[in-house]
């Protein structure tokens, strides 16, 4: 029987009793003079069959083989944040940021911010993590020691350290939440 077929009986049935009911109290209480009760009752009876209408074919739909054999995974949930060596954190929070001397205004000094490009170097968000790239500056971005210069991205891991123009110590920190 389709859903829809269903859903109809359902709503005839519960119009029917309704109404039926309506009626037999009515007459009943009708001596009495206690009519709120019966629209009490009736609403009552509106709000089950309500229910009804919405549990049933749910629970006696029939099931597609792939949802009941596929497990659904969410992708992990990074935050990852740069931390300066006065213990200073930057949150990042979008998908692809650029970073330049600018954003390392009051953490690194004056005259070390000359030698930062104004976009130096780029961290990305793919499915497996977070990646740097440097953007071909003259002073260069080094992972882990290692000149990243002209090298593409590079995976971030988890306490990678990050020295940008040979100047600027941050260290990569990532937690899952």
């Amino acid at each position: 029987m389709k859903k829809r077929t269903l859903i109809a009986i359902i709503a005839i049935l519960a119009l029917a009793i309704f109404i039926l009911l309506t009626l037999s109290m009515s007459s009943v209480l009708s001596s009495s003079g206690n009519l709120y009760l019966v629209i009490f009752l009736g609403f009552l009876l509106a709000i089950t069959a309500g229910l009804l209408i919405k549990i049933i074919p749910n629970k006696f739909s029939p099931k597609s083989k792939v949802s009941q054999t596929t497990v659904i995974m969410k992708p992990k949930r990074l935050l990852a944040k740069l931390v300066f060596s006065n213990d200073m954190e930057l949150i990042i929070k979008e998908y692809e940021k650029t970073f330049g001397r600018e954003d390392f205004l009051g953490v690194a000094l004056a005259d070390n911010l000359l030698f930062i490009g104004k976009e130096h170097f780029k961290i990305s968000r793919m499915d497996d993590g977070y990646y740097i790239e440097d953007l071909e500056t003259k002073n260069g971005t080094i992972l882990n020691g290692e000149d990243i210069t002209g090298l593409g991205k590079q995976k971030l891991v988890n306490g990678d350290e990050i020295l940008v123009a040979k100047t600027l110590d941050i260290r990569y920190l990532e937690e899952n939440i």
